[in-house]
């Protein structure tokens, strides 16, 4: 056979080896799409990722959120189903952070899914009672959960309403960012928390935080930033630390005092460590003798 004999002869060998290779994965396309086409979806799975340390969602609050809006995928097929849709819904919901849709080769819709994580309960005199975020997301508050968070109770007069849920980011910080100073005493807030709930020198010794009006008013229009007083788990006395300006050196005032047993502090008392190298205690008033 000559050189151009063979020459041809490898041509046309390629192009029926490529042929062949195309026409299997046209085959197999086809093939995959009428098996997509009969699939029907038999279960729906739901996985919490952190279920124990939360609580507030349960596979069976996301079969009913899907149940209710008639996005239910039982029995449907594979092919008719709005993945995009449901995994919306399950985000949209106030106490889910991240989720993701799929179906496998099993025939089950499974929906993978993390909380968001309270990191403090508000629980007002005005009305306000709603769990805050770390990235301050406002929760409704859960009956079925009992999270073991701190309290801040008192009187705050936010700008938002009592029945706001969503997140506070947008709201404060819209077009105009009239509320700023709200946002930059809630980020204080928080930060404040994290600090006594992460340090060993303060984690758990602090069972309740109490709002009280500020001693000055702030300008018309303007949040008024509430000061705080803190109620320790051990002794019967109240911590005054006013603003949650320099926390760090106030809370140290507290801790240099408490340390120094200069005087008995379970049989009640007020501490003031709100101004600059003081700590002031207020003995309880002893009521006066009838004669």
């Amino acid at each position: 056979m000559t050189k151009k004999g063979k020459k041809i002869w490898r041509i046309v060998g390629s192009i029926l080896f490529w042929g062949a290779v195309v026409a299997y994965l046209v085959w197999a396309f086809t093939l995959r799409e009428h098996t997509q086409q009969g699939r029907r979806i038999e279960r729906m799975e739901v996985i919490v990722r952190d279920s124990l340390e939360s609580g507030f969602i349960s596979a069976a609050t996301i079969f009913n959120l899907v149940d209710e809006a008639g996005e239910s995928p039982i029995g449907k097929r594979v092919d008719s189903l709005d993945l995009a849709k449901i995994n919306r819904l399950v985000e949209e919901f106030c106490f889910t952070a991240r989720a993701i849709t799929y179906v496998d080769y099993n025939n089950t819709l499974t929906v993978e899914l993390t909380q968001r994580e309270p990191l403090l309960r508000v629980c007002t005199d005005n009305g306000y009672d709603f769990y805050l975020t770390q990235g301050l997301y406002v929760l409704p508050i859960e009956p079925l959960a009992s999270p073991n968070l701190p309290v801040v109770s008192g009187r705050i007069d936010f700008p938002f309403g009592t029945t706001f849920r969503g997140d506070l980011r947008e709201w404060l910080l819209g077009e105009e960012k009239k509320y700023k100073d709200c946002y930059n005493f809630l980020c204080k807030l928080i930060n404040f928390v994290i600090l006594t709930e992460t340090s060993p020198s303060y984690e758990g010794k602090i069972v309740q935080i109490v709002a009280t009006p500020s001693k000055t008013k702030a300008p018309r229009g303007e949040f008024d930033e509430p000061h705080f007083e803190l109620i320790p788990r051990y002794g019967d006395y109240i911590v005054e630390i006013g603003s949650l300006e320099d926390i760090k050196a106030k809370l140290y005032r507290w801790s240099r005092f408490s340390e120094a047993q200069v005087v008995d502090m379970s049989a009640g008392g007020r501490l003031n460590v709100e101004y600059e190298g003081q700590a002031l205690w207020k003995a309880p008033q002893t009521p006066k003798k009838k004669k």
